[in-house]
């Protein structure tokens, strides 16, 4: 398996995470830091902008809370501040309904839209898919009454060198699946693509890096 596909998103994610909290709280000595600095600074980095989700932060600061452990240990502090730090789930942020596309909107943009991506725009609005896994789409997803969500594009497919255009689900190991109903408009859509769009077949790594094959209809242009 190429190093570039043992790299997991996890990983990437971590590393951001702490390249974010070496800056906010790096600066200040051990004993300086207070529970409030860090009470804050999961506040901060789950609620700017496309913030980290609610458990993602969570499971971070566990991290955080260990090193710190260590130092309490040590005798380098007395207590440790990041302990039990958590972003409640009630705290997370809410969506704002004025944001979400109408149906007339909806219908606009998949009008307006490359034709090959057409039919993202209704299984992102219609099946709750997310960009990533509406653009894995592929002829096997269709199923009677619903759709069959097992691909997702990597973050990595961009690249020249990405052996894993396609990986797992997130949270799901590779062969694991969503199945999502779907309404008739939606399988009419569904059908309408596939007889209009061919079949653009794509080669990359899966699990232990054995080749696999997947025909998307949503034409790769990373």
């Amino acid at each position: 398996m190429s190093s570039e596909s043992s790299v997991s998103r996890p990983a990437e994610t971590t590393r951001g995470f702490f390249a974010t909290l070496l800056p906010c709280l790096g600066s200040k000595p051990l004993v300086g830091l207070a529970r409030r600095d860090f009470e804050k600074f999961a506040k901060d980095i789950h609620g700017r902008g496309a913030g980290l989700a609610a458990s993602t932060v969570n499971d971070r600061m566990v991290m955080v809370a260990a090193l710190l452990e260590a130092a309490v240990v040590d005798k380098r502090i007395a207590d440790n501040p990041a302990r039990s730090i958590r972003i409640s789930r009630r705290d997370a942020l809410s969506v704002d309904e004025d944001e979400i596309p109408t149906p007339a909107e909806v219908d606009l943009i998949a009008g307006h839209i490359a034709p090959q991506y057409r039919l993202t725009v209704y299984l992102q609005s219609g099946t709750g898919q997310r960009p990533s896994e509406a653009l894995a789409f592929s002829a096997e997803c269709r199923r009677p009454g619903f759709v069959r969500v097992r691909w997702q594009v990597s973050a990595k497919a961009h690249r020249a060198d990405c052996r894993t255009a396609f990986v797992p689900l997130k949270n799901r190991l590779e062969g694991e699946y969503r199945d999502v109903p779907v309404a008739p408009f939606m399988e009419q859509e569904i059908d309408s693509h596939l007889s209009k769009r061919r079949p653009v077949p794509v080669v990359f790594a899966g699990r232990e890096g054995k080749w696999r094959r997947l025909e998307v209809r949503a034409a790769p242009r990373w």
